[in-house]
């Protein structure tokens, strides 16, 4: 007997390896039973990581209180950096090509001051290749990649606030 889709035996043959290591798409994010009622504690909690990590929890199904006697957990935001490095310059001695770096660090405490999760920091960088002649596309894609970065690391403190507290 012929086969008449061969293709379809390596669909199915990339979806069991797939499945067998363990991957899966990045839904949203598990939310711990200590972020059930958070507060954010951060000099400007509705500006870049913070308002990303707002974001991020809500999407996780947390109600964000606007007080710490509120809240199962309070995450402190205790700094932030925000940076951008040439990494390359061309031929007329313009940066062509730029490093993004985003980093934070963060602690998690109960209501009552506690620390739960000691400090730690979390860091993103992407690169950006820079074209002059399209300034105004590439500064846009810039933030938006940013915005992206910044989302990222909200989802990865949810994340080391989960695995830690499993650990406890």
């Amino acid at each position: 007997m012929k086969v008449k889709f061969p293709g379809l035996w390596l669909v199915w043959l990339c979806m069991a390896v797939l499945t067998a290591c363990g991957f899966h798409l990045r839904g949203a994010v598990e939310l711990p039973p200590i972020l059930q009622d958070t507060y954010i504690n951060a000099r400007d909690p509705y500006s870049g990581v913070a308002r990303e990590l707002r974001s991020v929890l809500q999407s996780a199904g947390a109600r964000l209180t606007e007080t710490p006697s509120a809240a199962t957990g309070i995450i402190r935001i205790i700094s932030k950096r925000s940076e951008r490095r040439i990494l390359a310059v061309g031929t007329s001695g313009k940066a062509s090509e730029y490093e993004l770096f985003e980093e934070v660090t963060f602690a998690l405490d109960d209501p009552q001051g506690k620390v739960l999760l000691e400090p730690q920091t979390i860091r993103t960088t992407q690169d950006i290749v820079f074209d002059p002649n399209e300034a105004l596309g590439k500064v846009s894609e810039a933030e938006e990649t940013r915005i992206q970065m910044r989302r990222d690391l909200g989802r990865q403190i949810v994340t080391r606030i989960n695995v830690g507290m499993r650990n406890k």
